[in-house]
């Protein structure tokens, strides 16, 4: 059984209940699709702590990465909404640089990241 977290961004989070994170998780769909018939446990659905917090500034935000670790997550999935579309190129996408900096944490430590989720 594979171990999936989840990261959405904080400001979309108080407009979003993570509805299509979650149905793509429970149906497999989309960036969930590649795992098939494997076996899959959802052991968080956690947001970033805002704009300009990294791991070096935010002892908060590093005890969840950190437990995400302890727990032994296998993969991260950053929520869609941790990438922005380019307005000059709407089939590109940025990624936040604060996610990035999250995901460059949980990929050191042995974590598996994938961006997106619906």
């Amino acid at each position: 059984m594979k171990k999936i977290a989840i990261i959405r961004c904080h400001d979309v989070s108080m407009r979003c209940g993570a509805t299509g994170c979650l149905r793509a998780f429970n149906e497999k769909d989309k960036a969930f699709a590649p795992y098939g018939d494997e076996e899959l446990r959802l052991v968080s659905l956690m947001t970033c702590n805002g704009c300009g917090q990294t791991v070096e500034n935010d002892p908060g935000l590093k005890k969840k990465l950190d437990r995400l670790i302890e727990k032994q997550v296998d993969v991260v999935h950053l929520s869609h909404c941790t990438s922005k579309k380019d307005k000059d190129n709407p089939d590109n996408r940025h990624t936040c640089p604060w996610i990035v900096k999250i995901a460059d944490y949980l990929k050191q430590n042995g974590i598996q990241v994938v961006e997106g989720t619906h």
